[in-house]
């Protein structure tokens, strides 16, 4: 881990944070230089910089993000939500953003962080926080795959399934 962690320190309650979702692996809060109002950050409580470190928390963290989408779109109903993986120098701790979508925005790669003062903060904070929701505990099923054509290496359903989310993602 290294010598400072933003992150690890707002996990272990160092640094004040507008906390909208926690659970044992995972932890949502707000950015406080958001894109757009609600923009959140899940990350998880262990120290990792790579989803592919740890698949096991990194799933957790994905599902948490999930969770946290759906408090976002109750909570301020935006357009839509967006989710985004990039890694960051600023931060070295795997994490994924969620980006609420208001009416008549500019793409969020393209805006600059919003100004937005602690209390605006923690009123939508408190507004996520207020909402409940729950999600499915079943598990997805991996796709089945049958390519007769191919005569390459077999892959397992899991390695397909990463492939076609990656080409669709691209």
């Amino acid at each position: 881990m290294p010598e400072k962690c933003v992150f690890c320190d707002i996990v272990n309650k160092k640094i004040k944070a507008f906390v909208v979702y926690e659970d044992l692996n995972s932890i949502a809060f707000l950015d406080i230089a958001p894109r757009s109002a609600g923009m959140t950050i899940i990350a998880p409580k262990q120290h990792y910089i790579e989803f592919d470190e740890n698949l096991e928390s990194s799933t957790t963290v994905f599902q948490a993000a999930q969770i946290v989408g759906k408090m976002i779109k109750k909570a301020l109903n935006p357009l839509t939500v967006d989710f985004s993986i990039i890694p960051s120098q600023e931060v070295p701790h795997f994490h994924i953003r969620v980006y609420p979508v208001y009416e008549k925005e500019i793409p969020l790669v393209e805006n600059q962080p919003m100004q937005t003062t602690e209390q605006e903060l923690n009123d939508v904070a408190n507004k996520i926080k207020a909402v409940h929701v729950e999600m499915p505990k079943k598990e997805v099923p991996m796709p089945e795959v049958k390519d007769e054509k191919s005569t390459g290496p077999s892959r397992s359903k899991e390695d397909v399934y990463w492939i076609k989310r990656e080409s669709e993602v691209t």
